[in-house]
């Protein structure tokens, strides 16, 4: 129970922390959050501390899930879908640097295929994909897992729908009023995904199983 309420305090401490530094950079830096940074004749928040934050948790989680694929091979299905959906996040967050840097539209190719391949290589391991739900269901760490996406991809969508903000505000409509509290929810939710990451993280663990490569248990000496 220590355990537990030690790590639920670090977690609201970090939050807490990085929260403060946010605000001291919207409030004592001008511009300083750059929600509304022009590049290439187009403005955009993609240069935002906010937005790298996000990229920078999408690349944990990922690398977090990467990490107990390599190990553990009757969840690695499973965990591979999480994984590669997280890396689907980052090239959608992404999206401005490949369309202006590479080639428009190209994060919507790269998107499509690496969905295609985790439905894929599910369907084929379908059965070990199951084993790895049974063997991690319930659990805190997905729990948060899902509820962070629910509220990352239709909660936050709609919020940062720009004609909700135009009724809102009528003719005192300011564009960067809408990204900001759209990046700040999408920062919410990748905070709670990323807490979801670690904890699934420390009950993978501390679980009385396999993680060699080949799933055959290690025999004691």
């Amino acid at each position: 129970m220590k355990k537990v309420l030690f790590r639920y305090l670090a977690y609201a401490l970090g939050v807490t922390v990085g929260t403060v530094l946010v605000m001291f950079l919207g409030a004592r830096l001008p511009g300083g959050l750059q929600f509304d940074r022009e590049v290439s004749g187009v403005i955009t928040s993609e240069f935002s501390p906010v937005e790298l934050l996000q990229n920078l948790l999408l690349i944990f989680c990922a690398s977090v899930f990467s990490w107990i694929a390599f190990r553990d091979r009757l969840r690695r299905p499973m965990v591979i879908g999480f994984g590669i959906l997280f890396i689907i996040f980052l090239i959608r967050e992404l999206d401005f640097f490949l369309d202006v840097y590479l080639l428009d539209n190209l994060w919507q190719v790269l998107c499509a295929v690496l969905l295609s391949v985790v439905v894929v290589y599910g369907v084929r391991n379908h059965d070990r994909y199951s084993q790895g739900w049974r063997r991690s269901w319930p659990s805190a760490g997905l729990a948060l897992i899902i509820g962070g996406m629910i509220l990352l991809i239709p909660f936050a969508q709609l919020i940062g729908h720009e004609p909700l903000w135009k009724i809102i505000m009528g003719d005192e409509y300011v564009r960067v009023v809408k990204v900001a509290s759209e990046e700040f929810i999408e920062l919410g939710a990748y905070i709670i995904i990323t807490i979801g990451t670690i904890e699934f993280l420390y009950a993978w663990s501390r679980l009385p199983r396999t993680r060699n490569i080949d799933g055959r248990p290690r025999r004691r000496r």
